[in-house]
């Protein structure tokens, strides 16, 4: 894998007025050796590619599909075309429009049709591999009946991988619905509802579309004018600037590397808030986390929380004792912690209670104070250090 330094600068290839990119939140950035690759593997144009030794970033190549940012787990990769916010004024758009069924639609099938659909009825975007649970939720939160998932010929389209991101994605929707008691329903369709072809009757359906088309591309193309001036390329001198900083990047007060809780995730929590209490049942998704750690294997070194980007692992040193406490809720499935745990003490489930994702509910789990190695270097330093922490945790 690259080093830091590298990785900031090859990631920073895809900034675009498509995509958006925060370093400093890619796992790679925070720990080369992670194994994170999910943008390459979902990549549905070749513009992220992993050939087994080498990660390489091709920009020419991106159509805008926001597949790699829908897989992303901590967001480093922000979607444009559309973004969350016009993905869901447009799924409301056509909810309305249909008179309560959201139809969201590839660029591919809605290329072929062209002419044969009212655009006001359908949202578009490039690959289905785009539309993720946040904006799904959303949808249900706002009480729309049906959401119609329509794709094209996925077994012949050169953009193919998205259809497994938006199956897995829909799989995750299913069991948070069932487990919120939601009632609405999503399907993946090969082909678009008649509810959303042309009148036939008063003025010229074609022609009205033609105007709102030639309207809405203008729209676009200064929307794109507008984007690519405020998230222009940094030039060379800053991208060496910005990389030489997140590599000396300070650690907070608590040892750990900064955290933050990707926006999407919140979206996603605050719908779910809105649509209600779930049962009391575990949910298997793609999104959250359920981390568990071997007393018996575990060596109280910590790293995994000095890693964990949202801060689903913290640590805790207070009248209790010393250890670990996790928040499931604030998990993002980066599997960071599980690469990094040098016992292998630590495993991941992606099986999580409802209710504590809901309620934001933690659990502790406590650990004996790093045994203290004698003749390694900075030994003196790790000594002083542990016995800090232990009279710390005796004084209170």
């Amino acid at each position: 894998m690259p080093s830091i330094v590298n990785m900031i600068e090859l990631i920073q290839k895809l900034e675009s007025p498509f995509i958006t990119v925060h370093h400093e939140r890619c796992i790679l950035v925070r720990n080369r050796n992670a194994d994170c690759l999910r943008c390459a593997e979902a990549c549905t144009s070749g513009c992220i590619s992993f050939d087994g030794e080498n990660l390489s970033f091709s920009p020419d190549k991106c159509i805008g599909c926001g597949t790699c940012a829908n897989v992303c787990p901590t967001c480093c990769l922000e979607a444009h075309h559309p973004s969350d916010e016009q993905l869901l004024s447009e799924c409301l758009r056509s909810s309305e429009a249909t008179g309560g069924n959201a139809v969201i639609a590839c660029g591919e099938l809605l290329d072929r049709a062209k002419g044969l659909y009212d655009t006001g009825k359908v949202a578009r975007v490039e690959c289905l591999g785009r539309v993720d649970e946040s904006t799904l939720t959303a949808l249900a939160a706002a009480k729309v009946e049906r959401i119609t998932l329509a794709h094209g010929a996925c077994e012949s389209c050169p953009h193919s991988t998205g259809r497994n991101v938006i199956e897995n994605v829909l799989e995750t929707e299913k069991n948070l619905l069932e487990a919120w008691s939601s009632p609405v329903e999503t399907v993946l369709a090969a082909k678009l509802p008649g509810m959303v072809r042309c009148e036939k009757s008063g003025f010229d359906t074609l022609k009205r579309n033609a105007f709102r088309n030639a309207g809405k591309d203008a729209m676009r193309i200064g929307a794109t004018a507008l984007d690519h001036a405020i998230t222009r390329r940094p030039s060379e001198a800053e991208q060496i600037r910005d990389a030489q900083e997140a590599h000396y990047s300070k650690v907070m007060e608590d040892g750990t590397l900064p955290h933050f809780i990707p926006d999407r995730r919140d979206r996603l929590l605050d719908s779910l808030f809105e649509i209600g209490k779930p049962e009391d049942t575990m949910v298997d998704t793609r999104l959250w986390g359920h981390v568990t750690i071997d007393a018996d294997i575990c060596d109280s070194c910590r790293m995994c929380a000095v890693f964990c980007p949202t801060g689903a692992l913290g640590k805790f040193d207070d009248e209790d004792g010393f250890g670990i406490e996790h928040h499931p809720s604030d998990c993002v499935q980066c599997r960071c912690c599980a690469t990094i745990c040098p016992t292998g003490a630590l495993s991941l489930s992606e099986k999580v209670f409802a209710r504590d994702i809901a309620e934001g509910t933690s659990e502790r789990y406590p650990m004996r104070p790093p045994a203290i190695k004698r003749g390694k270097p900075h030994s003196i330093w790790h000594i002083a250090k542990t016995l800090m922490t232990i009279g710390e945790v005796y004084e209170r």
